[in-house]
């Protein structure tokens, strides 16, 4: 009997052991080293990457503060979003701050397959160093059987295929150059079902999963694939739900999470972008 207790004690160690390294001990200890590593071999990031930065929805939210910081630090910038006015605006606004060549593509992501060779054609020849794909499309909170046909072929469009298609766009590029990262913006509905939005968390399901299998791919060939998975974070997607967040649930900053997601660029493949976010997963 004694042996059996010693057997399933050994056992679930191991087991606590696997699943804390799976959610968040392999993160923190990449991020960790990272950081060390980069004590001593520090670059910046136009030389670590690559000179331009393309960001989508990047008009608002974190799309916009993931620009303004990739700016700040020396990147060309290139904004995709639907509105023409708000990019221009942006552009602008970030020419004048950081003083870095800055283009803008507007593109309305909920259109399909049609609209990627515009855009191919928009960033042709610019030797793209990072890529965001942040666009995100939420859903009305409902059972799945009352999502418009719409919704649900939005939900697609914009999670999914201009996360797929951005990234087939500007990798090979990045591999032939043997530097560059890609960062998929998702979120921590992708770790469980939610009843009520089916559509989206399945949506960022299948955005962490492509993030960290690329990844994979991707060693040895000097690039890099990051998913970004965070909670609830103050954007104008959530502003209609921020009433009836309960009070325990952590709501982060846009500015605290591209701080952050850009702080761990290269150090680990997953993160949630905050403590706040890694707290919730747990």
């Amino acid at each position: 009997m004694i042996y059996l207790q010693l057997f399933l004690m050994g056992f679930g160690v191991y087991a606590t052991f696997l699943w804390a390294y799976n959610t968040f001990l392999e993160s923190l200890l990449g991020i960790v080293w990272g950081t060390i590593i980069g004590w001593f071999r520090s670059k910046p990031l136009t030389e670590k990457y690559g000179p331009w930065a393309v960001i989508t929805g990047a008009t608002d939210g974190i799309g916009k503060r993931y620009a303004e910081i990739l700016a700040s630090k020396g990147m060309h910038i290139v904004l995709l979003s639907r509105s023409e006015p708000k990019l221009m605006k942006v552009a602008e606004e970030i020419l004048t701050k950081y003083n870095v060549e800055t283009r803008w593509v507007a593109v309305d992501f909920s259109k399909g397959p049609e609209i990627y060779q515009m855009i191919r054609e928009k960033i042709e020849g610019l030797d793209i160093g990072i890529l965001v794909n942040n666009v995100g499309y939420y859903p009305e909170v409902r059972s799945f059987d009352r999502n418009t046909e719409d919704e649900i072929i939005s939900t697609i469009n914009i999670n999914i295929l201009s996360t797929t298609m951005m990234t087939r766009i500007v990798l090979p590029g990045m591999k032939q150059r043997r530097r560059g990262i890609i960062v998929n913006i998702s979120s921590i509905g992708c770790y469980r079902p939610a009843a009520f939005l089916n559509m989206y968390a399945s949506a960022k399901a299948f955005v962490t999963n492509f993030s960290l299998a690329l990844n994979h791919e991707l060693i040895g060939k000097g690039v890099k694939c990051q998913a970004v998975v965070p909670g609830m974070t103050h954007t104008n997607m959530i502003k209609h739900l921020e009433e009836d967040i309960p009070w325990y649930v952590g709501v982060t900053t846009v500015d605290s999470l591209a701080k952050f997601g850009i702080f761990s660029l290269g150090k680990t493949a997953h993160t949630t972008g905050g403590w706040k976010h890694t707290l919730q997963v747990l």
